[in-house]
């Protein structure tokens, strides 16, 4: 089994810092569609350090907050404060495991951690956990193309090569292959999907994009141990004869599925 938190050992501070946040745009179209309210009760699955539960929480009457890292919980915790967001309860736990009473939800939220989770066990739980007009709410990040042309493929592909032709995954782990959200949905209780869209662009400066690397499953300090300083030296290298002045820019769209009872 993946043991996700092994894999971001020491990236909370880079992700609080560097982790890329979600568009006003998301944030409005919950509101909208799942009809949030000052009433609602949030959970938020996977939290890292707070991208979604921290901007919800803005909405919402209250937010819980679940992350099997310790050091995320941390962070999420000192952002929260600084955020003025007082209405948000901090869990450390696994999604499968989390123990709360029936139907004491609205609504659930699962970013790019839905990767490492079981995620037929997760949505049986949401099952028992939402209220019967609940919502399931999965958004995953793709990039749609990145300025100079081709850094971001490149980049990925010598992280790749790097770590010897696969990418981390853990103690006796085999890496998971994202499955189609949608399908997964689907076998589900929260089987009535509708999808939604927001497209963004973010511009990166290279120390930045490192901050950015270090925060992910692919370079946190904790799984590049000794070969932190080699890695930094490689990245650095390959990227700037992308773009000799540091400036990158990565666009995309996050997909998001909201699933309800049908």
């Amino acid at each position: 089994m993946i043991v996700a938190t092994e894999l971001y050992r020491g990236a909370a501070t880079y992700y609080a810092r560097h982790g890329l946040t979600y568009p006003e745009d998301f944030f409005r179209s919950l509101v909208r569609i799942c009809n949030l309210s000052n009433r609602t009760r949030a959970l938020d699955l996977g939290a890292g350090t707070g991208q979604v539960a921290i901007p919800l929480a803005r909405t919402v009457a209250s937010v819980l907050f679940v992350d099997p890292s310790d050091e995320m919980v941390r962070e999420g915790k000192r952002a929260a404060e600084a955020a003025g967001a007082k209405n948000i309860d901090f869990v450390v736990s696994r999604s499968e495991d989390i123990d709360e009473p029936t139907s004491s939800f609205d609504i659930a939220t699962v970013a790019g951690s839905f990767l490492w989770m079981n995620q037929i066990k997760v949505l049986a739980k949401l099952a028992q956990l939402l209220k019967p007009e609940g919502c399931v709410v999965i958004t995953n990040r793709e990039r749609d193309g990145s300025e100079p042309g081709g850094w971001y493929a490149a980049m990925m592909s010598d992280i790749k090569e790097f770590w010897g032709g696969s990418f981390p995954a853990g103690p006796g782990a085999v890496r998971p292959i994202l499955a189609p959200s949608r399908e997964v949905l689907r076998a589900s209780d929260f089987s009535d999907i509708t999808e939604l869209r927001h497209y963004y662009e973010h511009h990166w400066y290279l120390d930045d994009l490192l901050g950015y690397l270090y925060s992910s499953s692919l370079a946190a300090p904790g799984t590049l141990g000794a070969r932190h300083d080699e890695f930094t030296t490689r990245m650095r290298r390959l990227l700037l004869s992308y773009s000799p002045s540091g400036s990158f820019v990565e666009r995309g769209h996050h997909t998001t599925l909201l699933g309800y009872r049908p």
